[in-house]
């Protein structure tokens, strides 16, 4: 037997149509989701887009100059900002995430001898591809930062004369 799931409709809007097309959408389907007694949720955010696969490659261009210039292995030294820095954007941005580093936080208090392997292995679970790319500029920009004041290797911005 093969299962279609339903995709739960999603609108962006960026003009007054899309408004229009939106209350058309509650107007004809709210009756009958009231009636199953699946009444409708609308949820209005600020649209977000993951971060870009530039950015994904530019980071891993880093990565290996950090590797170039320090020695450091590239895997180590993305685990480490995302320690350094990852984990706080997250912490900041996503209620949930927070959550979880506020249990890891009180296993820490409560002396656990698993903190450290539940620790590492949060941050190593961690993904970038989480981040939007507003928070994926932000984390970027404090791994130049540090790596030119801590490191001194100097990371190009995109929009940087070679």
């Amino acid at each position: 037997m093969i299962r279609c799931f339903e995709m739960e409709p999603r609108f962006v809007i960026k003009n007054h149509s899309d408004i229009n097309y939106v209350i058309g959408y509650l107007n004809t389907n709210h009756a009958k989701a009231a009636s199953e007694g699946k009444p409708l949720v609308v949820t209005i955010k600020p649209q977000s887009t993951k971060r870009s696969l530039n950015q994904n490659a530019l980071y891993w261009e880093w990565m290996q100059e950090i590797q170039n210039k320090t020695g450091q292995d590239k895997e180590d030294c993305h685990f480490e900002f995302k320690k350094k820095f990852l984990i706080h954007i997250l912490r900041r941005d996503d209620e949930e995430y927070a959550e979880m580093c506020h249990a890891i936080t009180m296993l820490k208090q409560s002396e656990s001898e698993q903190y450290e392997a539940v620790a590492n292995g949060v941050i190593r679970e961690t993904s970038t591809t989480r981040l939007s790319t507003k928070q994926f500029s932000e984390y970027m920009g404090l791994i130049q930062a540090y790596a030119s004041k801590e490191l001194g290797v100097f990371l190009r911005s995109p929009d940087d004369p070679y």
